[in-house]
């Protein structure tokens, strides 16, 4: 961009500067279509906290403001995106698949759609980036890289979507790459066979409580499930208790029941 002094300019105080710039950047945050996207996609139907999940088919209300954090991994994904089409522009392969549309199965009868982040068609390997903190890092590198049920169940609803579309899925991957890191190998990369199973089972809890919510009611399967894990992020916005720091944590299994009350007593 070559600068250039305007003929003439609106004067205003200088502590009117921040306060402006802020406003505009959240109004994009608050009104870009992913912030505002309420269907379901991959992602959530992998949440492995029932309290979470029960919430999200519920539509139960959030109040999230202008999200950074989720703002700063959709960049990189963009970044990253960019930089395969570029790539393959370059050279001319067709190896790569950036950002494609899947569908991986029915909620209520109706399509689950999401954008799987990259499948290498080379190698039949599905990757799902995850741009994460120093804690999670942490965690994830003192369980030998295993990602926790949640990552697992995404990763392999994405692999089956992709299965779906006609495409040979081998190997499914959750690489976390460092938010806070100086080098993209400060990250933690989790890798295992596909496992379509992990994925059906996925979308057949989602069923059952969503089933469950249309016939008895929102909070009758709410009182019968167990407490938030306090694990997910999601924990927080559902889970009206004091908040921990975003950047703790990382997913753990739950049980889920058989039936509405198999659960718990709720707290939140």
């Amino acid at each position: 961009m070559t600068v250039t002094a305007p003929a003439s300019r609106v004067v205003l105080p200088p502590e009117r500067c921040i306060p402006d710039l802020q406003a505009i950047l959240e109004h994009a945050i608050a009104n870009d279509e992913r912030t505002l996207q309420t269907a379901l996609g991959p992602s959530e139907l992998g949440v492995d906290c029932d309290r979470c999940l029960i919430h999200m088919l519920a539509g139960s209300a959030e109040d999230e403001g202008a999200p950074w954090l989720p703002t700063i991994g959709r960049a990189v994904h963009e970044w990253a995106e960019g930089v395969l089409l570029s790539h393959m522009a370059r050279t001319g392969t067709d190896r790569w698949l950036p950002e494609g549309r899947v569908a991986v199965g029915q909620l209520r009868g109706v399509d689950i759609t999401g954008s799987s982040d990259v499948l290498d068609i080379h190698t039949g390997t599905v990757v799902d980036y995850k741009l994460t903190g120093t804690t999670t890092l942490k965690k994830v590198k003192a369980a030998k890289g295993h990602p926790g049920l949640t990552y697992a169940r995404q990763a392999n609803l994405y692999g089956r979507g992709w299965a779906l579309a006609g495409y040979d899925v081998r190997s499914v991957a959750v690489w976390f790459l460092p938010r806070n890191g100086f080098r993209i190998t400060d990250g933690a990369l989790w890798q295992t066979p596909y496992d379509e199973r992990l994925a059906v089972e996925a979308l057949e809890r989602a069923n059952r409580f969503a089933s469950w919510i249309d016939d008895y009611g929102v909070d009758v399967v709410l009182a019968g499930a167990g407490p938030h894990t306090g694990r997910e992020f999601s924990c927080e916005r559902f889970d009206a208790r004091p908040k921990r720091d975003q950047l703790d944590g990382l997913i753990a299994p739950q049980t889920s029941g058989t039936r509405p009350g198999a659960g718990s007593t709720a707290v939140a």
